[in-house]
């Protein structure tokens, strides 16, 4: 019996361990899409460049970049075209986007723009694009509440060039711990920011201990049969 029971924690210890940890996903199925504000470019004082902070939007969530100048700064729910060299344009039909604006290549300066969330996320992510080929790579990362670095991925993906095109990109945890998104570097650009802010319940794990509890008991029963 005793061993039976100790089979049964080691069990439970393994799977909870196989499905912890974070990952970098292509899509976050049942993820909501953040309605990023349309600030058109072609406004007399250009709100939508500048290193923001962005007016707050979503549940909590704030936009800053570290570029206040290069190419005007960067841009911010733009509904115009944009350029991400041999990856092709968007040309707005995506919706508002953020675009860094800025390279190290270019300017000889690396900077990067951030979304903060006010309550931490289990997952994040969003429609990306940005300009292939630079001496140094296009980074987006994540961290938690104490600035600490989650995970990062370096982007390689190019596309046929035509308008409109990228990949989405994003990284899911075991449990809400991302408090901020990071891009950087390369005019890498980012539409349909997606987020997943709960837990799902783990039924599965909940339904397999009952189960084998109920195996347990079964067992002893018929041992004092």
């Amino acid at each position: 019996m005793k061993r039976v029971l100790a089979r049964l924690f080691v069990w439970l210890i393994v799977l909870s361990v196989v499905s912890a940890g974070a990952s970098v996903v292509t899509s976050l199925p049942g993820g909501v899409v953040v309605p990023m504000p349309a600030i058109p470019c072609q406004s007399p004082d250009f709100a939508c460049f500048g290193p923001g902070p962005s007016l707050p939007f979503g549940p909590g969530i704030v936009w800053l970049s570290t570029n206040a100048f290069n190419m005007g700064g960067s841009v911010f729910g733009s509904t115009g075209a944009y350029s991400f060299g041999s990856n092709g344009n968007w040309t707005g039909a995506l919706g508002p986007m953020a675009g860094l604006n800025d390279s190290t290549d270019t300017f000889s300066v690396t900077d990067t723009m951030t979304f903060f969330f006010s309550s931490p996320l289990k997952a994040v992510g969003g429609f990306l694009n940005y300009n292939p080929g630079g001496s140094t790579p296009t980074t987006i990362a994540v961290y938690d509440s104490s600035d600490k670095l989650i995970e990062f991925r370096n982007l390689t993906f190019t596309t046929s060039g035509a308008d409109n095109t990228g990949m989405f990109f994003g990284f899911q945890e075991s449990s809400p711990i991302i408090s901020s998104f990071t891009l950087t570097d390369n005019f890498v650009g980012i539409t349909n920011l997606t987020i997943v802010s709960s837990i799902p319940e783990p039924a599965s794990f909940l339904l397999l201990g009952s189960g084998l509890v109920g195996m347990v008991g079964y067992r002893r029963r018929r041992l004092h049969l």
